[in-house]
């Protein structure tokens, strides 16, 4: 991964948050009660918008590194 490659890591954070839902679901097939939901509810559940929040900020970052980039190199 280059220095100004933000892409990667925004990749890496979709990929971890896709694996964290699957896991999640495999979980709530054996365990299903007031406990479980208070976990989602409490810690899983406001990491999506969370997320969404930061890739859109790493998107915007990358356009920016990226017209830098190329401003540096004219």
């Amino acid at each position: 991964m280059r220095l100004w490659d933000l892409d990667t890591g925004a990749a890496q954070l979709r990929d971890s948050f896709d694996d964290l839902q699957i896991a999640w679901q495999q979980t709530g097939e054996q365990w299903q009660d007031s406990v479980s939901e208070k976990f989602c509810e409490n810690h899983l559940e406001p990491i999506g918008p969370a997320l969404k929040k930061a890739l859109d900020a790493v998107e915007q970052m990358q356009h920016l590194v990226n017209q830098v980039r190329r401003d540096c190199e004219n």
